[in-house]
């Protein structure tokens, strides 16, 4: 029998399926340019794609690469707008042109992206406290699992609206009033509370993440009050990185590689070699689903500078690669306190907090 992704997969009430539509009347012209400059800079400094898994994906996105590299404004701008059909958001992102294809020919697999938004939208409302956790050991508990009942006991909780931008056009997910809301968005939501949560035993809540993905942590970090926020990622996410947060935040809000910072909230956008040649501390770095994947080598250097320049790192990573998160620091022959827990809204996911700052 082949293993379940869910926690509530027979408990579940029927999941609505919506997909995300195309939108008309993109101002996006001098956000696209910004990307474009930001990328051509940003690439003449990168020794490699990030090992060998992200080596493969990127030469799925060699005809994004060489219209940036060309500064071809309306390629770029059709490949933003509408990444469902190229490669852009392969490996981080469930909309690329062969799930598109395969999801227009299946509808089985859009039911199963709701599904999965809907049993996480459960376990983040009961990680949060703003439903009663579900006790299988009896059967006489009222369920509030209706997607509108958990957001709005969420937003009770958090003290403020949630909204979930739709920016990627044929994502799946479950309609609501806050927006079509994917997997991928509820467990962004459950990072940001997770950083909420830690800013107060570390020195505030100044944060990192390596590895982003689409950004989504980003938008709900400022829903929380995260406002000094730097992203570190490959050039190519760093695309999608900018474009999303861009249309979310807003323009002003998001500083990309050779931008100054500016003043006020922002989120700034930066790659690998720009985070090891600076020396900015944080109060909170993370990671969620990637540092597995990138050679432990990479791993063991980003840990020594977020040993030095962090107070708290959170792991969120699987265990089926050659090596865990868990054995940095022995490897290392650091001794970092350290709570370790099951990802609540991911099977076969790993939560470590390292407290750097009490070493």
């Amino acid at each position: 029998m082949k293993p379940s992704l869910f926690f509530y997969q027979d408990l579940l009430p029927l999941t609505p399926v919506q997909m995300v539509e195309e939108q008309k009347d993109i101002d996006d012209k001098n956000l696209v340019q910004r990307i474009i400059n930001a990328y051509c800079q940003s690439t003449t400094k990168m020794k490699d794609a990030g090992g060998p898994i992200w080596d493969q994906i990127a030469s799925k996105t060699q005809d994004l690469h060489d219209s940036l590299c060309s500064g071809d404004v309306p390629a770029v701008t059709e490949f933003l707008r509408f990444p469902h059909r190229s490669n852009l958001l392969y490996g981080f992102e469930m909309v690329f042109d062969e799930y598109s294809k395969a999801a227009a020919d299946n509808p089985g697999i859009a039911a199963l992206q709701a599904q999965w938004t809907h049993d996480n939208l459960v376990r983040l409302a009961e990680t949060m406290g703003a439903v009663p956790v579900y006790l299988p050991e009896v059967d006489f508990q009222e369920r509030m699992w209706e997607p509108e009942q958990l957001l709005s006991a969420i937003e009770q909780t958090a003290g403020f609206a949630v909204q979930f931008p739709n920016t990627i056009p044929n994502e799946h997910g479950i309609p609501t009033s806050r927006g079509v809301i994917s997997h991928r968005a509820v467990q962004a939501m459950y990072q940001a509370w997770r950083l909420s949560q830690l800013r107060v035993f570390a020195n505030g809540g100044k944060a990192v993440v390596i590895g982003a993905g689409l950004g989504r942590t980003a938008w709900f970090a400022s829903l929380f009050g995260l406002n000094d926020y730097t992203i570190v990622d490959l050039p190519m996410a760093n695309v999608a990185q900018a474009y999303f947060l861009g249309r979310a935040l807003g323009e002003d809000r998001v500083v990309l590689h050779g931008e100054s910072d500016g003043n006020g909230p922002r989120v700034r956008i930066e790659t690998p070699a720009w985070f090891h040649a600076s020396e900015g501390q944080y109060d909170i770095a993370i990671n969620n689903d990637s540092m597995v994947e990138i050679g432990v080598e990479a791993v063991e250097a980003y840990w020594q500078q977020l040993a030095i320049r962090s107070d708290i790192f959170i792991s969120m990573n699987h265990e089926a690669q050659s090596f865990r998160i868990a054995d940095i620091s022995n490897r290392l022959g650091n001794d970092v306190p350290v709570l370790r827990s099951l990802h609540p809204l991911r099977k076969g996911y790993v939560e470590e907090i390292f407290f750097f700052n009490k070493i």
